[in-house]
């Protein structure tokens, strides 16, 4: 059986085509620095009103959440960072399970889109389709990955400090 509690999936950089490592635990933790101002109260909602908590998340990715778990959240519960946080890691944690099922190595990309755009949208990370949507979720990867490296470099640099010291 694949864990994939401690995945770690590359995320390719523009040109310098450096290959990094992240954690799903890692990624689920980063979300609310790209989703929300930084200090936003745990009851803020966006995107039109359909996006609760610092995960902004949507009553369709709720929805997935009780479907992959049994479980009977209320969107509200989201507000909770806990609980959004939860939501977040066992849908992507399922994504993943079902993109790797499929003979496809899970990338950084996939999360996103997947996060951004529902449970299919990472086929469109290897097949965009020039549509809004395509370009709503590049926007938002994009936006993301500004952080995602942030936090890859900063790692990098604690571990080659631990190392010297």
């Amino acid at each position: 059986m694949l864990c994939l509690a401690f995945i770690s999936v590359p995320l390719w950089l523009n040109a310098k085509i450096q290959k990094k490592k992240l954690l799903l635990h890692e990624f689920v933790t980063l979300i609310p620095l790209w989703e929300v101002p930084l200090n936003s109260p745990s009851n803020i909602i966006g995107d039109e009103g359909r996006g609760y908590g610092h995960y902004q998340i949507h009553q369709v990715m709720v929805d997935d959440y009780n479907r992959i778990t049994g479980d009977k959240l209320a969107h509200e519960d989201v507000f909770d960072a806990k609980v959004g946080w939860t939501v977040a890691y066992r849908v992507l944690e399922h994504y993943s399970k079902h993109i790797h099922s499929l003979g496809h190595e899970v990338k950084v990309d996939h999360w996103l889109f997947i996060w951004n755009g529902g449970g299919g949208a990472w086929k469109r990370v290897d097949n965009p389709i020039d549509d809004q949507k395509q370009k709503n979720l590049e926007r938002y990867r994009n936006r993301a990955r500004i952080i995602i490296y942030e936090y890859l470099e900063e790692k990098d640099s604690k571990l080659v400090m631990a190392k010297l010291i």
